[in-house]
């Protein structure tokens, strides 16, 4: 979403794609990602959508193009300094190899007739691979340098990605499956070798997921862990006022353990949730806030304790599929139940009530919130679905009894849909005796039913 561009990307079968305005479909946007059986990640900083696959390099769209993302000369150093000059030389860099950005340029030192230095006037941009450098003229000859671009280019194989406080930050696979890495400050193109830190590395444990939090923290998953990560950027003092480096290092975060019994199971299922980061743990649904008040000796009921039922039904083997989101007061968390291989139904906690509302029948392979307005009668944050069987749909919210059609108002892609209500079970007192009901009764408003 920028200022020229409000399109929905979706990624499947290997390829991303874009919504056509005005047609309600979708087309490629020419962008790919290596293996197409993991979960894409996505991050927008500025105006570019930024994505992971967890083997490939970094990726971004502008909702026109794709690019691989390039970085800039970090410096440019002299091999052979040459003779015989005396004056400047021209210092000519070639051009960018990830089919976008800016030819960078430079100027030339002399002393005594040879090319002592190189400095970088414009760091340029796009760069994949470390481009060459030519020097000619100023009367000399023999001169030859080469560019510097290694330690600053994005890690491959990155496979979480969040946008925050204006940088991007990553974590790697393989060797790097425990390294949290960050961009420069409004800078993706920037990914220095110092701007890294290893998260609980003696731990044997992956991270699973990362999710902004308060401030200048991070919240790190593991399995059985969790990790709060303060990335506070140094500052620098100038005519008296304090001012945020652009270029800090990781030397300067601090790593605080939350909790060496508690983790997250499910990456996808990490959300913020109004002051709290809502997740699926090994014991169900719990909430950070909650893990930090915890004694470490003891565990306490999960929020998810009245639908437990419900957990259990949960396919472990699948739980990786889980995802969740933030949505209209809502924590919504898709889930595979029984022995549906992808999410089948999707479990609703109200953050104001404090309680499950519902449990929808609706396979939703990806949620998230998007303020997308082309085709729809209002320009309010909306719900984005993806499905299992490929359909994108949003969810409508609220329907106003006296104004919805009950005949084409409660349906789910064009198809009517069951509705059941599961009431709070009364023992009065009395565990073990049966009870049976001896009379309901039901009313019904503006009811299509027969």
């Amino acid at each position: 979403d920028t200022p020229n561009i409000e399109t929905i990307i979706l990624a499947t079968n290997g390829s991303l794609y874009k919504y056509n305005t005005g047609s309600s479909t979708f087309s490629t946007t020419g962008g790919t990602f290596v293996n197409s059986t993991n979960q894409l990640e996505f991050a927008q900083l500025n105006n570019k959508l930024f994505w992971t696959d967890g083997s490939s390099d970094l990726q971004f769209t502008d909702g026109t193009d794709n690019h691989k993302q390039g970085t800039k000369i970090a410096s440019i150093t002299v091999t052979n300094d040459g003779s015989g000059y005396t004056s400047v030389p021209t210092v000519t860099i070639g051009t960018p190899t990830a089919g976008y950005g800016t030819t960078a340029t430079a100027i030339a030192t002399v002393v005594s007739n040879k090319v002592t230095a190189i400095t970088v006037t414009n760091a340029g941009s796009g760069y994949l691979t470390a481009p060459s450098v030519t020097i000619t003229g100023g009367g000399g000859s023999g001169a030859t340098a080469t560019a510097n671009i290694s330690t600053q280019l994005a890690p491959s194989g990155l496979r979480l990605i969040k946008s925050f406080t204006n940088r991007l930050f990553a974590v790697g696979t393989g060797e790097s499956r425990n390294t949290l890495y960050a961009s420069d400050i409004l800078d993706p193109e920037i990914w220095k070798t110092t701007n890294s830190i290893i998260v609980g590395g003696d731990d044997g444990e992956d991270i699973i997921a990362i999710q902004p939090f308060y401030g200048f923290q991070i919240i790190v998953f593991k399995r059985n862990k969790i990790y709060l990560v303060d990335v506070t950027p140094s500052t620098t003092t100038t005519s008296g006022t304090s001012v945020l480096s652009l270029t800090n290092s990781a030397a300067e975060w601090t790593v605080q353990t939350v909790s060496n019994r508690i983790g997250c199971i499910a990456g996808r299922s990490v959300a913020l949730v109004n002051k709290d980061v809502f997740f699926l743990a090994n014991d169900g649904i719990r909430s950070i806030s909650r893990s930090l008040a915890d004694d470490f000796s003891t565990v306490g009921l999960t929020i998810s304790e009245p639908v437990k039922d419900i957990i259990a039904r949960i396919n472990r083997s699948f739980i990786s599929t889980c995802n969740a989101t933030f949505h209209n007061n809502r924590y919504l968390l898709a889930i595979p139940l029984d022995s549906a291989t992808n999410p089948s139904h999707i479990l609703v906690y109200n953050s104001i009530f404090n309680c499950f509302e519902g449990l929808w029948e609706v396979a939703a392979a990806r949620m998230v919130e998007t303020s997308f307005s082309s085709g729809f009668a209002t320009n309010t944050i909306k719900l984005c679905i993806g499905t299992t069987n490929s359909r994108v749909g949003h969810l409508t919210d609220y329907k106003d009894s006296d104004s919805v059609d009950i005949n084409t108002g409660f349906q789910d892609f064009g198809t009517g849909y069951t509705s059941k209500v599961v009431t709070k079970a009364y023992e009065f007192d009395d565990r073990f005796a049966l009870k049976y009901g001896s009379h309901y009764e039901v009313e019904f408003f503006n009811s299509g039913s027969t």
